[in-house]
């Protein structure tokens, strides 16, 4: 079997989560996403993409760049939604034509799984066998590690409204409250 790529890699291990893990890692180091690490978000960054032209990995990325608005996306919003995107799903097609199917769960003792856990795993590679595990950077791997708390949801509050001329308390305008 020839070399997988590091996505490819990713796919079969881990399935389309790990892909995008992979696809987050390589492009933060690469400086073509800017990662704000106090609110862990993410926005397009100033390096330009690096990919070989017509491959799988340049239409990953730069359907990843597509994600991003202006003002940024937080980091787990963007790989989810890069995890659902159609250029992931694609890698399951090249690697079908290919003749590796990923099967629902690999199993650890497979021949292929023991063959790409063998293969020397550092940098970006080390990512797509490993996961969050294989993240070196601390600062990227602290964001998967320990995320930011959901904010909490509040009901709508409705303020009563003095609107009466003498002082009294009058049902206002789409308050939701009893007279006294």
């Amino acid at each position: 079997m020839k070399r997988l790529t590091d996505y490819e890699t990713a796919w079969i291990l881990g399935g389309a989560e790990r892909v995008a893990l992979t696809v987050f890692v390589t492009m933060a180091t690469a400086g073509q996403l800017e990662v704000g690490f106090k609110r862990q978000r993410v926005k397009e960054g100033e390096a330009p993409l690096e990919a070989a032209e017509g491959s799988a990995a340049l239409r990953i990325e730069t359907a990843a760049l597509d994600l991003l608005p202006a003002s940024g996306l937080p980091v787990d919003e963007f790989v989810a939604q890069l995890t659902a995107s159609q250029a992931v799903m694609a890698l399951d097609d090249a690697l079908a034509a290919q003749g590796v199917v990923r099967p629902r769960i690999l199993p650890r003792f497979s021949p292929l799984h023991r063959e790409l856990r063998e293969q020397v795993a550092t940098g970006l590679r080390r990512v797509a066998v490993l996961g969050v595990a294989g993240i070196d950077d601390l600062r990227l791997r602290e964001i998967f590690e320990n995320p930011l708390p959901e904010v909490p949801q509040f009901e709508r509050v409705n303020p009563i409204k003095d609107n009466t001329f003498d002082g009294t308390l009058d049902r206002s305008p789409g308050g939701s409250y009893q007279r006294w």
